[in-house]
């Protein structure tokens, strides 16, 4: 693919400075860019490397030095690169040929919109919905009753259980499992009986999750996931939970049963959440912490049980500073010692 830079500025709405019809081939980093290439600077770190970068052009803010090169400034540097990205990028998967596979298996009253692509050895059961330009890739399970809207894109071995609703332009990655019955159990004489999940899960547009990722049906009514939020890989989930719109979980965060995540949350890399709790809109849990409580609006929080980020911070800086503290306490323990001994003597002499 090939595009004039004066193209791809006038897509961006940015300023032009050199020359705008140099050819573009593609899109690279500053460091690894090559002669035919477009590249961007959004951390200052790297404003250094526009002098030695081979990059036909570059993407910068606008208060930053092209040093001679073809440049597009424009307000957001970042968001620009993510646009060129699409620009030249060719997304097969949404570009699948529509039809069904002479693999795949369908039930009865599936209901399928325009150029849909049903791939090998794929399941549908009976009653499925399933939106216009979405595909379904290999070895995809999608139980009764579930619904899909138009442009997903289904990667191979997910499982989608029965009666699941999935909005529109929904991403879900190899191995992920939508609607596993909950993690719901009954204690009676010593042993554990099962309590039938029989609620949903509730998938908004513009979601996508990640591998492996599973999330649990709800035990009467539904686990949600608003729209816009993102989920990576290793991703739990479970029953009854509410994720607000525009999240971010990173891998392998965990969100037991019941809890209410608001809108603009971001949890990091391990990181989670206790049951039953609200933690409130634009909130940040960093990695490795647990959330036990409710935690309102705004919140940063760190550590286990997760606590305010400064106060956490202050209490590491202060555990860093015991090895050098404990020798010095020892001698203040032998002079209170001391003292009160020579307190004694006085108090025995009169």
């Amino acid at each position: 693919m090939h595009m004039k830079l004066r193209e791809i500025c006038e897509h961006l709405n940015g300023d032009l400075s050199g020359d705008g019809d140099i050819e573009i081939t593609g899109v690279s980093g500053i460091k690894e860019a090559l002669p035919t290439q477009i590249t961007f600077v959004a951390n200052p770190k790297y404003i250094a490397a526009i002098a030695t970068t081979q990059a036909a052009a570059i993407i910068i803010g606008r208060d930053v030095s092209g040093n001679a090169k073809p440049t597009i400034r424009v307000d957001n540097p970042y968001w620009a690169f993510v646009q060129v990205l699409e620009m030249f990028s060719y997304d097969k998967n949404h570009h699948a040929l529509p039809g069904i596979h002479e693999t795949a298996i369908l039930g009865q009253n599936v209901k399928l919109g325009e150029r849909v692509s049903i791939q090998a050895f794929t399941y549908i059961a009976d009653n499925v919905e399933i939106g216009n330009d979405t595909v379904i890739q290999p070895f995809v399970y999608i139980g009764e009753g579930t619904k899909i809207g138009v442009d997903g894109l289904i990667y191979p071995h997910v499982n989608i259980r029965e009666e699941v609703t999935i909005g529109d332009r929904v991403i879900i990655h190899c191995g992920a499992v939508i609607g596993s019955d909950g993690f719901g159990f009954a204690p009676v004489s010593n042993r554990h009986h099962k309590i039938p999940q029989i609620g949903t899960v509730v998938i908004e547009d513009d979601v996508e999750i990640g591998a492996n990722t599973t999330i649990d049906r709800a035990t009467l009514s539904e686990t949600l996931i608003k729209r816009g939020t993102k989920l990576d890989n290793l991703v739990q989930i479970a029953h009854n939970v509410e994720i607000g719109e525009d999240c971010c979980l990173a891998a392998q965060v965990g969100i037991a049963g019941s809890t209410i995540i608001g809108d603009r949350v971001n949890i990091a890399g391990h990181g989670g959440a206790a049951g039953h709790l609200t933690l409130g809109d634009d909130s940040v849990v960093y990695a490795k912490s647990a959330v036990t409580k409710d935690m309102p609006a705004g919140s940063h929080l760190s550590g286990f049980p997760a606590r305010p980020h400064k106060q956490e911070l202050r209490i590491h800086a202060a555990t860093r500073k015991l090895p050098d503290m404990l020798p010095e306490f020892a001698k203040l323990q032998k002079r209170v010692a001391e003292l009160e001994a020579k307190l004694q003597e006085l108090e025995d002499e009169s």
